[in-house]
């Protein structure tokens, strides 16, 4: 083969990693983990956010090892808890009021359910990207994933290479994912004890089909079955 005919063959392959390319299984599994991620986001738990967040041995591990500052964990409780109760005692006169003799709580409800929500969330999206930053601190470790070969090379002003820039992201968004998720941890307990269930995220199930369903509904309307 020529080396014009050579040169074409090579451009025209795929290569590895390319779209074009077939995905390896680390590649398939981590596309799974940020559908279900991007999934947990819509509807958020606080069971989720912690999964995803360091736990707390291990953020202590981090600060330690990366010099970093950490609130104490029982105040950040804490503070989720005051919120939910603060806001309860002074809106109690204000949103409830008298049904048949007996509180009707649904307005005060309402507003501590989208308060735990705004934390939740809160504490879902940091924890969301600790992970992804976690990730990408991992993948530029692993010589095979790294296409640059570099981590073992120092900056040109001397300075902290790339894997450790990376891992030091890493470690600064730990310890901001951990304080949000305690946050939010204290406003959970603090409605499930004054409202007496559970917080559950709202989501709106009318008019939401699944893709396949609604995929099915448009064919059998254009064959008109």
């Amino acid at each position: 083969m020529s080396d014009g005919k050579n040169t074409i063959a090579q451009k025209s392959a795929p290569r590895k990693g390319d779209a074009a390319g077939k995905a390896s299984p680390e590649q398939v599994r981590r596309f799974q983990e940020a559908q279900a991620r991007k999934a947990a986001m819509e509807a958020p738990t606080l069971q989720a956010a912690k999964d995803l967040a360091p736990k707390e041995l291990q953020i202590a591990q981090i600060v330690s090892m990366f010099g970093l500052e950490s609130a104490d964990t029982d105040e950040l409780i804490g503070v989720g808890d005051s919120i939910v109760r603060e806001q309860f005692t002074i809106l109690y006169p204000v949103l409830v009021n008298q049904m048949r003799g007996d509180d009707n709580l649904v307005a005060l409800k309402m507003h501590l359910d989208r308060t735990v929500d705004a934390l939740v969330r809160s504490a879902m999206g940091s924890a969301n990207f600790y992970e992804t930053r976690r990730l990408v601190a991992k993948d530029a470790k692993d010589q095979w994933a790294n296409e640059y070969r570099d981590q073992d090379r120092m900056g040109v002003d001397g300075g902290a290479n790339r894997v450790e820039n990376m891992r030091r992201i890493a470690a600064e968004n730990a310890v901001k994912a951990y304080s949000l998720v305690c946050i939010a941890e204290g406003a959970c307990r603090a409605y499930q004890e004054l409202m007496g269930s559970e917080w559950a995220a709202y989501q709106n199930t009318r008019n939401k089909q699944p893709i396949d369903a609604k995929a099915s509904a448009l064919m059998d309307d254009a064959l008109g079955i």
